[in-house]
Protein backbone atom coordinates (compact mmCIF):
# COMPACT_ATOMS: atom_id res chain seq x y z
CA UNK A 1 0.00 0.00 0.00
CA UNK A 2 1.63 3.33 -1.28
CA UNK A 3 0.40 6.35 0.50
CA UNK A 4 1.65 9.63 -0.78
CA UNK A 5 1.47 11.87 2.59
CA UNK A 6 2.26 15.07 0.74
CA UNK A 7 -0.79 14.43 -2.07
CA UNK A 8 -2.90 13.97 0.71
CA UNK A 9 -2.15 16.88 2.40
CA UNK A 10 -2.85 18.77 -0.41
CA UNK A 11 -6.03 16.88 -1.09
CA UNK A 12 -6.86 17.81 2.85
CA UNK A 13 -6.27 21.36 2.58
CA UNK A 14 -8.02 21.89 -0.69
CA UNK A 15 -11.21 20.92 1.59
CA UNK A 16 -10.18 22.26 4.09
CA UNK A 17 -10.17 25.84 1.84
CA UNK A 18 -13.17 25.10 0.80
CA UNK A 19 -14.74 24.45 4.08
CA UNK A 20 -13.56 27.63 5.48
CA UNK A 21 -15.19 29.42 2.43
CA UNK A 22 -18.57 28.12 3.27
CA UNK A 23 -18.68 29.16 7.15
CA UNK A 24 -17.41 32.86 5.85
CA UNK A 25 -20.45 32.55 3.96
CA UNK A 26 -22.93 31.57 6.42
CA UNK A 27 -21.25 33.54 9.14
CA UNK A 28 -21.60 36.80 6.74
CA UNK A 29 -25.46 35.79 5.94
CA UNK A 30 -26.01 35.58 9.93
CA UNK A 31 -24.48 39.18 10.21
CA UNK A 32 -26.35 40.57 7.72
CA UNK A 33 -29.93 38.84 9.03
CA UNK A 34 -29.43 40.67 12.40
CA UNK A 35 -28.84 43.74 10.55
CA UNK A 36 -31.99 43.86 8.72
CA UNK A 37 -33.79 42.54 11.29
CA UNK A 38 -32.68 45.08 13.24
CA UNK A 39 -33.77 47.86 10.58
CA UNK A 40 -37.08 46.43 10.67
CA UNK A 41 -37.22 46.77 14.30
CA UNK A 42 -36.38 50.58 13.79
CA UNK A 43 -39.19 51.03 11.11
CA UNK A 44 -41.61 49.67 13.05
CA UNK A 45 -40.29 51.55 15.91
CA UNK A 46 -40.42 55.11 13.90
CA UNK A 47 -44.01 54.62 12.69
CA UNK A 48 -45.24 53.73 15.95
CA UNK A 49 -43.75 57.32 17.47
CA UNK A 50 -44.79 58.84 14.01
CA UNK A 51 -48.56 57.99 14.11
CA UNK A 52 -48.44 58.69 18.11
CA UNK A 53 -47.14 62.52 17.33
CA UNK A 54 -49.91 63.01 14.25
CA UNK A 55 -52.81 61.71 17.15
CA UNK A 56 -51.43 64.02 19.56
CA UNK A 57 -51.15 67.00 16.81
CA UNK A 58 -54.67 66.23 15.69
CA UNK A 59 -55.92 66.97 19.69
CA UNK A 60 -54.19 69.53 20.35
CA UNK A 61 -55.78 71.46 17.01
CA UNK A 62 -58.68 69.85 17.20
CA UNK A 63 -58.87 71.50 21.23
CA UNK A 64 -57.93 74.34 20.00
CA UNK A 65 -60.71 74.80 17.85
CA UNK A 66 -63.50 74.29 19.94
CA UNK A 67 -62.00 76.47 22.41
CA UNK A 68 -62.01 79.22 19.52
CA UNK A 69 -65.50 78.57 18.27
CA UNK A 70 -67.00 78.83 22.21
CA UNK A 71 -64.83 82.29 22.22
CA UNK A 72 -66.39 83.23 19.64
CA UNK A 73 -70.22 82.17 20.84
CA UNK A 74 -70.25 84.29 24.21
CA UNK A 75 -74.36 84.54 24.43
CA UNK A 76 -73.88 80.68 24.74
CA UNK A 77 -71.22 80.79 27.18
CA UNK A 78 -73.51 83.09 29.28
CA UNK A 79 -75.98 80.10 28.70
CA UNK A 80 -74.18 77.17 29.38
CA UNK A 81 -75.05 75.94 26.07
CA UNK A 82 -71.10 74.51 25.84
CA UNK A 83 -70.92 73.04 29.52
CA UNK A 84 -71.64 69.51 30.26
CA UNK A 85 -70.78 67.80 26.63
CA UNK A 86 -69.08 64.66 26.31
CA UNK A 87 -69.15 62.60 22.99
CA UNK A 88 -69.29 59.57 24.59
CA UNK A 89 -72.75 60.14 26.74
CA UNK A 90 -74.65 59.19 23.35
CA UNK A 91 -74.57 58.46 19.64
CA UNK A 92 -74.07 62.14 18.85
CA UNK A 93 -72.52 61.43 15.63
CA UNK A 94 -75.16 59.57 14.57
CA UNK A 95 -77.74 62.19 14.38
CA UNK A 96 -76.72 65.91 12.95
CA UNK A 97 -77.91 68.75 14.52
CA UNK A 98 -80.83 70.01 13.03
CA UNK A 99 -79.27 73.19 11.67
CA UNK A 100 -75.74 73.73 9.61
CA UNK A 101 -74.34 77.00 10.29
CA UNK A 102 -71.87 76.45 7.92
CA UNK A 103 -71.53 76.23 3.79
CA UNK A 104 -71.42 72.60 3.50
CA UNK A 105 -71.10 71.09 -0.03
CA UNK A 106 -73.27 74.28 -2.59
CA UNK A 107 -75.32 74.07 0.40
CA UNK A 108 -76.02 77.66 2.30
CA UNK A 109 -75.51 77.89 5.91
CA UNK A 110 -78.47 77.92 7.87
CA UNK A 111 -79.11 80.94 10.15
CA UNK A 112 -78.33 79.71 13.58
CA UNK A 113 -79.05 81.42 16.87
CA UNK A 114 -76.41 81.14 19.84
CA UNK A 115 -78.00 77.75 21.16
CA UNK A 116 -77.83 76.34 17.55
CA UNK A 117 -74.59 77.44 16.88
CA UNK A 118 -72.97 75.69 20.03
CA UNK A 119 -74.47 72.48 18.89
CA UNK A 120 -73.23 72.39 15.94
CA UNK A 121 -70.27 73.77 16.73
CA UNK A 122 -69.47 70.84 19.27
CA UNK A 123 -70.73 68.23 16.57
CA UNK A 124 -68.77 69.66 14.21
CA UNK A 125 -65.48 69.17 16.63
CA UNK A 126 -66.71 65.63 17.73
CA UNK A 127 -67.78 64.10 14.85
CA UNK A 128 -66.51 66.33 11.74
CA UNK A 129 -68.07 67.75 9.10
CA UNK A 130 -70.87 65.89 7.14
CA UNK A 131 -68.94 64.32 3.70
CA UNK A 132 -71.00 63.80 0.56
CA UNK A 133 -72.01 60.34 1.62
CA UNK A 134 -73.55 61.88 4.79
CA UNK A 135 -70.85 60.18 6.85
CA UNK A 136 -69.34 62.60 9.40
CA UNK A 137 -64.82 63.20 8.93
CA UNK A 138 -62.57 64.82 10.42
CA UNK A 139 -63.66 64.95 13.82
CA UNK A 140 -62.59 63.77 17.28
CA UNK A 141 -64.30 60.46 16.43
CA UNK A 142 -63.04 60.20 12.87
CA UNK A 143 -59.12 61.03 13.67
CA UNK A 144 -58.67 59.33 16.51
CA UNK A 145 -59.00 55.53 17.35
CA UNK A 146 -61.92 55.64 20.09
CA UNK A 147 -61.57 59.59 20.57
CA UNK A 148 -64.08 61.02 23.36
CA UNK A 149 -64.64 65.10 23.45
CA UNK A 150 -65.36 66.53 27.18
CA UNK A 151 -66.26 69.90 27.88
CA UNK A 152 -66.81 70.99 31.13
CA UNK A 153 -67.20 74.29 33.00
CA UNK A 154 -65.14 74.47 36.33
CA UNK A 155 -68.04 76.27 38.40
CA UNK A 156 -70.95 74.94 39.82
CA UNK A 157 -72.83 76.80 38.72
CA UNK A 158 -71.17 77.98 35.64
CA UNK A 159 -71.02 82.07 35.54
CA UNK A 160 -70.50 83.91 32.48
CA UNK A 161 -66.04 84.18 33.84
CA UNK A 162 -65.83 80.66 34.69
CA UNK A 163 -62.89 78.80 32.93
CA UNK A 164 -63.73 75.75 30.61
CA UNK A 165 -61.75 72.67 30.83
CA UNK A 166 -61.41 70.55 27.06
CA UNK A 167 -60.43 67.16 27.38
CA UNK A 168 -59.74 65.21 24.03
CA UNK A 169 -58.98 60.82 24.79
CA UNK A 170 -57.99 58.60 22.60
CA UNK A 171 -57.00 55.16 22.43
CA UNK A 172 -53.36 54.71 21.18
CA UNK A 173 -53.05 51.12 19.69
CA UNK A 174 -49.75 49.05 21.70
CA UNK A 175 -49.26 45.36 20.40
CA UNK A 176 -49.47 43.50 23.42
CA UNK A 177 -50.14 39.95 24.40
CA UNK A 178 -53.39 41.47 25.92
CA UNK A 179 -56.12 41.71 23.53
CA UNK A 180 -58.19 43.93 26.08
CA UNK A 181 -54.98 46.53 26.91
CA UNK A 182 -55.47 50.09 26.36
CA UNK A 183 -53.26 53.03 26.35
CA UNK A 184 -55.65 56.12 26.53
CA UNK A 185 -54.52 59.58 25.92
CA UNK A 186 -55.07 62.81 26.85
CA UNK A 187 -54.96 65.98 25.67
CA UNK A 188 -56.26 68.72 28.44
CA UNK A 189 -57.05 72.70 27.81
CA UNK A 190 -58.07 74.94 30.43
CA UNK A 191 -59.25 78.40 29.29
CA UNK A 192 -61.04 80.92 30.23
CA UNK A 193 -62.86 82.11 27.20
Amino acid sequence: MDCNTGDNLVFMEKYFEAGIGIVEVLLALVILSLGALGMVSLQLTGIKHSTSGYSRLSAVILAENIASRIRSNPVAIENGDYAGFDSNASAICSQAPAKFCQVSYGEPAGVCNSQEMAAFDLYSVACGTINTDGVPEDGVADLLSGGRLQVFCDDSPCEENSTYTLTISWNEARTTERTDAQDIKTVQLRFDP
